[in-house]
């Protein structure tokens, strides 16, 4: 299949070309370390990656030439000293340094299955993901010891672990530990692993429906799907620097700067953490052209102090998902073009802006490989056909918000299947191949699609949360009887915050305090309620004894705020 190469304006095009074309036949297509292995050939010294600090100081660089022996190194140990196969899973847990960056391209050339752990993962659900992924070695920094101590006694399959630094226990409770230096030992040879696009390249795990998280199983055919749209949408060329303050446990930050990168023969730029106040600074000093943002980064930008830096940086383009609200004047205190899009870790980018196209509001087209379409969320057999005129009105009716379905048309660029759950795959998809995204949106007879909301699930802090997870751990809780956990979406803020709705057993006492601090202990941050409210009386109910979401959505006198309280907790950084 061919795929079209849409042509950019100028000013939306960075200096340069693409060494390695525009990946426009599908059935030319091969997994993205090939670029890195001709980049090699190429341009040896010109920089493929450079790492940051805390600081946003950039702490080391390392180029074409080198990212590939490095990543050559890993592999070959990986393949020799520890065993690894075609379709063995490796895990890495970490926050973004250089070794997690050779590690995901390493684990590529063995042909193995990488699996990114979130670096907010502790307890039961690191456990859970290590066990069920049938991971056999696991890489992962200093900072992670104490998390992988506290579960080591439930590990079950995991050979060995491999820990960034030359000071490390000799094990973690049974399980071999070894320096992530055992890896020099390896051949700086290209290991030439025949490995295809039809080849699984993921298991990235994403919130669950059971209270634990979910394999998305991808093969490699999905990530040079999105990087040759990313390519092609943000005008992405061998002279720019692609900045990411992401976590590399996610596809965006791998995909749209990392595996983009080295599609175009350009420069990746990783930092571990996000800073609102000194992200434009950090852009200028690392010569950022491109960088990515996702849920609320928007509205912390726009909140942070006015800052010389504001306009003093080089970046020309920024993917928003979803854009910021006030677009028009986010753009202009901050001199760049944000292109809004629509993508899933299962899914891809579906959706795309063209950098062309300055009407508000909009998640911009599908793209091409992909079929769309809206169904009504209370009869998903019924599709919707809109005839809101955008143009009048920027406020779609009810009658052209719909389910969007997504007909994947390439193969082996999408989700495979969730790791080992024939039961959720099956009910991800319909008769007819199309996957049920579940977000909410609106098509105007303009073709183009705009969002309107999440369905069931809902994102905190850039993490997509399922409120059902939320509320299965928080029934753990001795005072409870029940929970029900909820997404709300306050004004001018792009993401959801948590409510937990709670009743209590007869004669319990509950402090949402010490509450909090056991929600913390057992999952990410993103999943701790902010909101909590009891109903002594019980939940609002309808003449049928449905709960009354919309009534428990409501903050009231009586709903706790955990903000208002001064409880916080922070990501692992």
């Amino acid at each position: 299949m061919r795929l079209l190469f849409k042509p950019r304006d100028a000013k939306y095009t960075g200096d340069g070309d693409l060494p390695f074309g525009k990946l426009e036949d599908t059935q030319e297509w091969k997994p993205v370390t090939n670029f890195l292995e001709q980049g090699a050939e190429m341009f040896p010294d010109k920089p493929m990656f450079k790492v940051g600090d805390r600081d946003g100081k950039i702490v080391g660089s390392w180029t074409y030439k080198e990212t590939n022996e490095w990543a050559n190194k890993v592999a070959n140990s990986l393949i020799n000293d520890f065993g690894i196969k075609k379709g063995d899973k490796v895990g890495m847990y970490m926050l973004n340094r250089e070794e997690y960056v050779v590690s995901i391209i390493g684990i590529h050339k063995t042909g193995g299955v990488q699996v990114p752990i979130n670096k907010d993962e502790k307890g039961e659900r690191l456990a859970y993901v290590i066990n069920y992924s049938e991971m056999r070695a696991l890489i992962v920094d200093e900072g992670s010891i104490d998390f992988m101590e506290e579960i080591a006694g439930d590990l079950e399959n995991l050979e060995v672990i491999i820990i960034t630094s030359d000071d490390v226990p000799e094990k973690i409770g049974n399980i071999k530990v070894l320096p992530f230096s055992a890896f020099d030992n390896g051949s700086d040879a290209n290991p030439g692993v025949d490995v295809s696009t039809s080849d699984m390249e993921r298991c990235m795990f994403t919130s669950g429906t059971t209270g634990m998280p979910k394999g998305v199983a991808r093969d490699h055919g999905g990530v040079v799907m999105t990087v040759r749209t990313y390519l092609q949408q943000q005008g992405i060329r061998s002279e720019d620097t692609l900045m990411s303050v992401l976590s590399l446990g996610h596809a965006n930050a791998q995909v749209m700067a990392l595996f983009s990168a080295m599609g175009a023969g350009a420069t990746a730029v990783f930092f571990p953490r996000f800073s609102a106040s000194n992200f434009w600074k950090w852009a200028a000093d690392c010569g950022a052209t491109c960088v990515n943002m996702l849920g609320a980064v928007a509205e912390y930008l726009w909140a942070a102090p006015d800052s010389e830096w504001d306009k003093k940086h080089n970046v020309r383009i920024m993917l928003g998902s979803p854009a910021p609200r006030n677009l028009l004047d986010f753009q202009d205190r901050f001199n760049v073009r944000v292109i809004d899009g629509y993508g899933s870790t299962e899914m891809g980018m579906v959706l795309w802006k063209d950098p062309e196209d300055h009407r508000p509001g909009s998640s911009g087209f599908p793209m091409e490989g992909y079929y769309t379409e809206l169904r009504n969320p209370e009869d998903i057999d019924q599709v919707v056909r809109p005839f809101w005129d955008p143009t009048g009105d920027i406020t779609p009716p009810d009658d052209a918000k719909g389910l969007l379905f997504i007909k994947p048309l390439v193969p082996n660029t999408t989700l495979n299947e969730y790791f080992k759950d024939e039961r959720r795959t099956r009910e991800a998809f319909d008769d007819d191949g199309f996957f049920n995204s579940d977000d909410i949106f609106a098509r105007g007879i303009d073709g183009r699609y705009y969002f309107v909301g999440r369905f069931s699930r809902i994102r905190v802090s850039g993490e997509n949360v399922d409120p059902v997870a939320v509320q299965d751990v928080a029934n753990e809780y001795d005072a409870l009887q029940e929970a029900i956990a909820v997404g709300i979406r306050l004004p001018n803020v792009s993401d959801d915050e948590i409510k937990l709705c709670v009743t209590l057993k007869s004669g319990a006492t509950f402090d949402p305090v010490e509450f909090s601090h056991w929600m913390a202990e057992k999952v990410m941050v993103a999943m701790v309620p902010r909101f909590i409210e009891i109903y002594e009386d019980g939940f609002p109910v309808t003449a049928t004894q449905k709960v009354k979401v919309a009534e428990i959505k409501e903050i009231t006198d009586k709903t706790w705020d955990r903000n208002k309280a001064g409880v916080k907790f922070s990501a692992r950084k």
